[in-house]
């Protein structure tokens, strides 16, 4: 009589497992021989490329008659490469046997090593230096700034930043003030660009910072804590410049007079403020209209400037200008001319302020309005009153004129 044995092969339990990338992960697989008893030999083979994400891509299983299964172990390898999830399958075959064992089903084992070692990267700045711009004039100026992904770069990745500090809004100064940057799969480095706007406010301003920071980042990637902001710092600027006093009086003995221009004040004791690094200048005009009250130049005074450019080399605060008062013996009533700082003639990083001009007036001088004194030819020659009818009178002398007054 013929024997005919017959006996299946197969994966006995779970055969689909996530695990992660570590030495102590490991993979328990339960080879089962359904039928008759027999002896057989079988292997469970890594399929594909042995990529080395485990202790061993294969294992042998030896069941004797008098077994029914079999456990056998995986072990994951830890490495340091970033990689995103791999699934690795092992297959299970039958190497020798006595006839009539054959291969049953499950007889697949699926392996899913989750992403590990910063596969997905970690986001930071290249450089955290403080970055030192200046607020451009009548337009804007871009900064570029880099970020680098470190690690792996599986996936697509984004980032979110904003900008926060500073002594206003940074919208005010700043253009985007947040955002957010995508980088590509398989792409390592990045740039995007802050403007910086001309706040088309000529207005004094010292330095302000700011601090561009990365807030958070999706898609698996992480960021790094000691690299994800960096300092923007726009220079201080619009240099004030202005005169110490806006009006000066002097009398016609005075001689030479100086009128003051000071530059990054905006106040006489105030701090300083804006940009004085730099040499700035300013063309001033004397205004004197001729009139009635008005001083003549080169008879009332003289401006003694070579040129009419007030320059500021940098780290200067004040410079004088120089005017010679003409002391004459005509008799005159208070006599005027102005000092004006011309807008339009600026050159550097400064702006006026108030005040930018100055009125200078001459006093009175020389007896303009005439001397009064009694004569002695009153005395000389007596005036007849008649005391019954005159309560009082004066006699008064106006330039070289007699006059006598009765208040009857």
């Amino acid at each position: 009589t013929l024997t005919v044995i017959s006996a299946t092969l197969h994966f006995l339990g779970q055969t689909d497992f996530v695990v992660n990338e570590s030495n102590s992960s490991v993979v328990r697989l339960v080879v089962e021989r359904v039928g008759d008893p027999i002896n057989v030999t079988a292997l469970v083979l890594l399929e594909g490329v042995d990529t080395g994400d485990f202790h061993g891509t294969s294992a042998a299983v030896f069941l004797l008659s008098t077994e029914s299964s079999k456990t056998i172990f995986l072990t994951v390898k830890d490495d340091d490469l970033p990689e995103a999830d791999e699934t690795f399958t092992f297959n299970l075959t039958i190497q020798s046997s006595s006839n009539g064992v054959t291969l049953g089903t499950p007889n697949k084992a699926t392996i899913t090593i989750l992403s590990n070692d910063n596969a997905f990267g970690i986001i930071a700045f290249n450089s955290t230096e403080e970055i030192v711009v200046s607020e451009p004039r009548g337009g804007s100026h871009y900064v570029p700034l880099t970020l680098i992904r470190e690690k792996g770069t599986y996936g697509t990745v984004t980032v979110n930043f904003e900008i926060s500090g500073g002594p206003n809004p940074a919208i005010e100064d700043l253009s985007p003030d947040r955002g957010n940057i995508t980088i590509p799969v398989g792409q390592s480095v990045v740039q995007f660009s802050i403007r910086i706007k001309d706040d088309q406010v000529c207005i004094p301003e010292d330095d302000e910072v700011f601090s561009v920071k990365l807030t958070d980042v999706a898609g698996g990637a992480l960021l790094r804590p000691n690299a994800s902001s960096v300092q923007l710092r726009i220079q201080r600027n619009d240099s004030p410049l202005r005169f110490s006093h806006s009006i000066m009086a002097v009398p016609e003995s005075a001689g030479v007079i100086a009128l003051n221009v000071t530059r990054g004040r905006l106040t006489e004791d105030g701090p300083l403020v804006g940009s004085v690094d730099t040499e700035v200048s300013v063309i001033y005009m004397v205004v004197s209209n001729g009139g009635s009250g008005s001083a003549t130049p080169a008879d009332d005074f003289h401006d003694l400037q070579q040129v009419t450019t007030v320059t500021f080399p940098p780290f200067v605060y004040q410079t004088s200008l120089f005017f010679n008062i003409s002391d004459d013996s005509v008799p005159e009533i208070a006599e005027s001319f102005h000092v004006v700082l011309l807008e339009e003639t600026i050159r550097g990083d400064a702006v006026l302020v108030t005040p930018i001009s100055v009125q200078v007036t001459i006093e009175p001088n020389d007896k303009p309005h005439g001397v009064l004194s009694i004569s002695s030819s009153a005395v000389i020659q007596p005036f007849s009153i008649n005391e019954d009818l005159t309560q009082r009178w004066i006699i008064y002398e106006y330039l070289s004129h007699w006059m006598v007054i009765y208040h009857l």
